[in-house]
């Protein structure tokens, strides 16, 4: 009887010790993922192009041609949302050079002019597209777009990177480097 009492004492301090272990070292690993990237980390210049790209197309066209992992620039505003931003990220909703949007409520009957109402929600996916401000390894920046790029809602935008499409036709901008037009 000792004997069953000795090897179930064993087997539960191994099974502690070994959880306990692992517990351990997987707080270390969280606290190391977990590490934030402040404003001071980033240099934002490396997404700020000094010069405008060649050979832009609008969001509308890229939504039609681009083909997944090829490069791509793009010219847009920013917006074609409620909330083009995504807070902390830099990442932003780039709408068509070539479309406006107008307020929930306005009449949107000219040419080229989108509601911000679910009406036009079908309209405007198809005239605007993510784009995410992306690091050398591939990974979106965590810095807000409008604190690296001075980014605001409305401005003229070229946008230099690759497309990333799927089967489905959703498209996304993978942004290397962003050119603010004054």
């Amino acid at each position: 009887m000792k004997v069953i009492y000795s090897t179930l004492l064993i087997c539960s301090l191994t099974i502690v010790t070994a959880t306990g272990c692992g517990t351990a070292a997987n707080s270390a690993t969280n606290t190391t993922s977990n590490t934030t990237t402040t404003a001071a980390d980033i240099d934002a210049s490396q997404y700020q192009l000094a010069e405008e790209p060649a050979d832009a197309i609008g969001v509308i066209a890229a939504r039609e041609s681009a083909v997944d992992g090829a490069p791509l620039v793009l010219v847009g505003r920013v917006g074609g949302s409620a909330k083009p931003w995504i807070d902390g990220r830099a990442a932003f909703t780039l709408l068509d050079a070539s479309m406006s949007v107008v307020a929930e409520g306005e009449d949107s009957g000219e040419e080229g002019e989108l509601c911000m109402g679910d009406c036009c929600a079908l309209e405007r996916k198809g005239c605007t597209t993510l784009v995410k401000v992306v690091d050398s390894q591939g990974k979106l920046v965590p810095m807000d777009s409008r604190e690296l790029l001075g980014l605001k809602e409305s401005d003229m935008v070229v946008v230099q990177g690759t497309a990333q499409k799927d089967q489905t036709g959703n498209f996304v901008m993978l942004a290397t480097g962003v050119f603010i037009r004054k």
